[in-house]
């Protein structure tokens, strides 16, 4: 499982998607080899003022060597390769170095490229799912804390770097997340999930273009939810769950802010159903003036499409089927449709399905 899966509500993309080696499984004095490698097919038929429709079809590779040369660290080294199909060229090619030493089994520190496992902890609302395979993995510093009732962490993922000179700023992103567990026992668990999100762009050491500066923006997201479960645990049938979730908008440099709204708010409640493969879902959104930089675009209240058009007040229906399998170690295959209804009760239909095949081999190498 990995840090902040809610357990039962395994069933996500977010989840499926989690490439990081687990702490447990890291033995001293391994070198092994990994082949990490999602291959993706995603249509999104978006309608309205928001965002356009578009299809993301490829697959992102991942291929690096282990090592734990010590009891508490643990190194990769290697590529992170993004390919679309239909593009004779790579998207990217980025180097890959992470290294993680646990100062305790429940506190450790990730330099270089971060452990994404499920976003962060974070929901799409936030973070949108697709930038595990669209852009380039984060890399920064970042502290995790997993304990029995709580899980959290904190970290700064370094987007772009400036040096003296430089005309263009600096980019980064930093959060802090956590979920306590309330309750879990036979037949319930609760556990409340929450965080905040800073998106700077900035710099001091940057030089005007035409003695014009860029303007300083700082953002922030938050977002508090209560997570319900009721266990059923038959053979295919495993939970009901009810999930609600609270998020709010703030821009903090007022002054040179370039968004339309100073401030919003958002709340988004859905009931869902969990099989040992699956998860079906239905919620509610209603947004004000609600804006998240890395988040969905289909949950703004900004438009991709025109910059001049805004829809403050948000409402929609969203209707979610998830369904993943185990073939082998190491590989897994998962499928989902999602639907979404603007602006009841007369709004338009978007839809979006996909399919995702993961296969992450390793190989011993040599025991030290």
């Amino acid at each position: 499982m990995s840090l902040f899966a809610n357990g039962l509500n395994a069933q996500s993309f977010q989840d499926f998607a989690s490439f990081y080696k687990k702490p447990e499984k890291v033995k001293t004095g391994e070198l092994t080899f990994r082949f990490e490698s999602l291959g993706f097919f995603e249509n999104n038929e978006y309608m309205g003022n928001i965002v356009k429709g578009y299809t993301l079809t490829g697959v992102m590779l991942r291929p690096k060597f282990t090592y734990s040369p010590a009891d508490g660290l643990y190194v990769e080294a290697g590529v992170n390769l993004l390919k679309y199909n239909g593009k004779d060229t790579l998207m990217n090619s980025i180097p890959w170095f992470s290294a993680r030493y646990c100062f305790s089994d429940k506190f450790s520190v990730v330099t270089g490229n971060l452990d994404q496992t499920n976003h962060h902890g974070l929901p799409e609302q936030l973070w949108e799912p697709e930038r595990m395979y669209t852009d380039k993995p984060d890399a920064g510093l970042q502290f995790i804390y997993s304990a029995s009732k709580l899980n959290a962490q904190t970290w700064v993922n370094w987007e772009q770097f400036i040096q003296k000179g430089d005309t263009y700023q600096e980019y980064f992103t930093a959060g802090v997340t956590g979920s306590y567990e309330l309750v879990n026992n036979r037949l319930l668990k609760i556990n409340i999930p929450c965080g905040i999100l800073f998106y700077h762009h900035g710099g001091e050491i940057n030089v005007a273009t035409d003695g014009i500066r860029p303007r300083v923006q700082t953002h922030s997201n938050v977002f508090l939810s209560s997570n319900i479960f009721l266990k059923i645990n038959r053979k295919k049938l495993k939970s009901f769950d009810l999930q609600y979730s609270h998020f709010g908008y703030t821009a903090i440099t007022t002054n040179s802010n370039t968004q339309p709204y100073k401030s919003g708010h958002a709340n988004f409640i859905e009931l869902g159903i969990s099989t040992l493969h699956s998860r079906l879902s239905l919620g509610k959104w209603n947004a004000f003036q609600f804006i998240a930089p890395k988040g969905r675009a289909i949950y703004q209240s900004v438009s991709e499409i025109d910059p001049s058009f805004n829809a403050p007040k948000q409402s929609m229906l969203t209707a979610k089927y998830f369904w993943q399998k185990n073939i082998a170690l190491g590989a897994r295959v998962a499928f989902q449709v999602e639907a979404y209804l603007h602006d009841l009760p007369m709004g338009s239909l978007s839809y979006s399905y996909g399919f995702f095949l993961l296969v992450s081999p390793e190989f011993l190498i040599k025991v030290f």
